[in-house]
């Protein structure tokens, strides 16, 4: 497996708000991890690709490699890119910035890898062509998480870890998003998924962990996981107040 966490303990401060996740992505996967808000997902995601506000413990590896005790920019160095939510692109900088400057820690390889590496994100998303000298800014939303997907994947990740990239978009473009991120799938990386949406996450992923107060409180292949059961999952929980205490934060 590409990924695997065992007992994450991450939060804000003092107060933990993920309480024991374990959960592993293999090469050629895309996994889901669904929750509505609150549930922990983004704290989640950020803990593992090294952005920690507070109180953290627990194991992560990427291809078999311990990072929990690397910061951010070394986990990407291992191979582990987060594609953070709301895009968070430059939006004064061109396209074409925007995506070479995910290429930064991968600096130091010939400048023509680095230019393969964009060719290759072009071909997954040719729709940003005509825009490469284009402020980011003057993007539609779609286009600019497509910008946002493409700048982590210019330092060539072995995981990828994207976190509610279809928010806000049309139907048409969430489709579309999918479609790539499975195409990357299939040539040999290993996905995960944050989806607040349950059918999207039924409907492309090869799994799927449901996360709730904290904690992962159903898994397992989409064929075994209904979209009532996801949803009995989270709102049974809900209801009952078991678990762990909801996060303060919005994920």
């Amino acid at each position: 497996m590409v990924l695997e966490v065992r007992d994450l303990h991450a939060g804000y401060g003092r107060m933990a708000v993920v309480v024991g996740v374990s959960l592993t992505v293999c090469a050629r996967e895309m996994v889901g991890l669904i929750g509505r808000n609150g549930a922990g997902k983004t704290t989640t995601v950020r803990a593992i690709a090294g952005l920690r506000d507070g109180v953290f413990s627990g194991i992560v590896e990427v291809n078999g490699v311990p990072v929990q005790r690397l910061g951010s920019a070394k986990v990407v160095g291992c191979g582990l890119v987060l594609v953070p939510e709301g895009r968070r692109i430059f939006s004064s900088m061109t396209v074409s910035e925007n995506l070479r400057l995910g290429s930064f820690s991968r600096r130091r390889q010939p400048a023509r890898e680095r230019e393969r590496n964009l060719e290759r994100v072009m071909a997954l998303f040719p729709g940003l062509a005509p825009f490469l000298e284009t402020r980011a800014g003057q993007l539609s939303g779609g286009q600019q998480q497509m910008v946002a997907v493409g700048r982590g994947l210019m330092a060539g990740p072995k995981v990828l870890i994207l976190d509610e990239p279809t928010a806000g978009l049309a139907p048409n473009l969430s489709a579309e998003l999918y479609r790539v991120m499975r195409q990357l799938a299939d040539s040999g990386v290993g996905v995960l998924v944050v989806e607040q949406s349950i059918k999207l996450a039924l409907q492309h992923c090869d799994r799927a962990y449901v996360m709730d107060r904290g904690q992962i409180v159903r898994a397992g292949g989409v064929q075994e996981l209904s979209k009532e059961h996801v949803t009995e999952a989270i709102m049974g929980r809900a209801a009952s107040g078991g678990g762990a205490p909801e996060a303060p934060a919005p994920s």
